[in-house]
């Protein structure tokens, strides 16, 4: 019973204030007729205006040209309905493997959704400034820098599935706020200062390693093709020969310097 009484003044309060705010309108358009100008304004290409009216929520105008609506009590919110970007400026996180890097994005974004812009957060800019600023650091944890054999996902080829994983997150944080995320790109991506140094060492010995690999490959299939020409060709050597052959051919191919021919002369003088 006390919930229909309520519910009641409540409509009778609503109503009272409607016609409260009708009958000022009335009032200052008859006794200051030169105010209705100021009811005309422009809703400029790729733009929204969110119109309020003593606080109240009344349309939102998405077609472009002069509009007209009465000045008493108005709020205009302009909201760009343009493909926007926002840099995310460098900040140190912590990769999957725990190393520190240092990391910045590129966020495309585009609002679709006005009323939300405009109403349901105090900023739709700075909005989605800080929920990028922390998805970024959280979407960074989840890769590793690099991947040694390319087996899995890593911030610096930056793979589809690190894009999606950005925008998805991203998306989710600001969807409160009508806004669409087009895009997320790694703008730069560092090593921090107190790890680079022992990083590149890091990488100079995996890349040393990789090329002693490829080099002992074509070394053994240099070989193989060098002993099978041999007996293809009728030149017999004995299993020593060949022993050595191999050996000296290795040595060869996968010495890191220039070699020197030797020569063993015997000398049959007794």
């Amino acid at each position: 019973m006390n919930t229909s009484k309520n519910n009641i003044h409540t409509n009778e309060l609503r109503q009272n204030q409607g016609l409260l705010e009708s009958v000022l309108v009335i009032l200052v358009s008859v006794l200051f007729p030169p105010i209705l100008l100021a009811g005309f304004f422009i809703v400029n290409p790729r733009e929204e205006v969110v119109v309020l009216r003593f606080g109240k929520f009344v349309t939102t105008l998405k077609r472009q040209g002069i509009c007209w609506i009465h000045p008493v009590g108005r709020t205009l919110h302009r909201i760009p309905t343009k493909d926007m970007t926002l840099d995310i400026h460098p900040t140190t996180v912590l990769e999957k493997n725990g190393n520190p890097i240092n990391i910045s994005a590129v966020v495309v974004y585009r609002v679709e959704e006005s009323y939300k812009a405009a109403l349901e957060v105090e900023s739709y800019r700075k909005f989605i400034e800080d929920q990028a600023g922390a998805v970024v650091k959280r979407c960074s944890s989840q890769f590793p820098y690099e991947s040694a054999d390319h087996s899995e996902p890593c911030l610096k080829v930056e793979s589809d599935e690190v894009t999606e994983s950005f925008i998805a997150e991203l998306q989710e944080a600001v969807e409160a706020a009508g806004i669409r995320v087009l895009s997320v790109r790694l703008n730069d991506l560092t090593y921090a200062p107190e790890i680079a140094q022992a990083m590149l060492m890091r990488q100079q010995a995996l890349a040393l390693i990789d090329a002693r690999k490829t080099i002992v490959d074509g070394a053994v299939e240099i070989v193989r093709d060098a002993v099978d020409k041999l007996a293809a060709n009728e030149l017999q050597i004995s299993d020593t020969e060949r022993e050595t052959l191999i050996s000296n051919l290795l040595v060869v191919i996968c010495s890191g310097e220039r070699t020197q021919p030797v020569m063993q002369i015997q000398s049959n003088r007794s």
